[in-house]
């Protein structure tokens, strides 16, 4: 039986590959790879919304996690950041030693992590930058269809050789 990446661990990796190929910083890139794969398995689990919609005059803004101290957009995607630019939900501040401990090790249980974080950077590029920057269109375009089939992205990256 061959063991496959979850999908957590799918969205932690293409979410953290996405923000170093617009941004450049592998440190900050794992942060928010965590980041988004909790509040999208938070917004699963509790059923609310996760694209943004405008506010209307009169509605109130969402509560600042107590750790946070600024808001960094990714496109038109927002997430809290604290002093040391990490991004937090409530009071977690996600590090990149957390992303380490939380997706490299498991991904590493099924593959080498660098033959996965190479695969999501080829495949991402494959990608216009408009899709990156959009959080509804990486979510449907660049995850949904990959999430349960990662493996079919590393035998592309693989040069379409399956060496499992």
């Amino acid at each position: 039986m061959q063991r496959t990446i979850g999908r957590f661990q799918v969205m932690a990796l293409l979410q953290a590959a996405r923000y170093y190929l617009l941004k450049g910083d592998l440190e900050k890139a794992k942060s928010f790879g965590l980041n988004r794969a909790i509040f999208y398995a938070w917004a699963k689990r509790s059923g609310k919304p996760v694209f943004q919609r405008k506010r209307t005059a009169g509605a109130s803004a969402p509560s600042i996690p107590s750790r946070a101290r600024e808001i960094e957009a990714l496109g038109n995607e927002n997430a809290y950041v604290n002093d040391e630019g990490f991004f937090v939900i409530g009071s977690e501040v996600q590090r990149p030693e957390d992303y380490d401990r939380e997706i490299v090790r498991r991904i590493e249980a099924v593959i080498p992590y660098e033959e996965a974080w190479n695969a999501a950077i080829n495949y991402l590029k494959s990608f216009p930058s408009e899709v990156l920057l959009d959080q509804r269109k990486f979510y449907e375009r660049v995850y949904l269809p990959v999430r349960d089939r990662f493996d079919e992205i590393l035998r592309k990256s693989r040069g379409g050789l399956d060496l499992s």
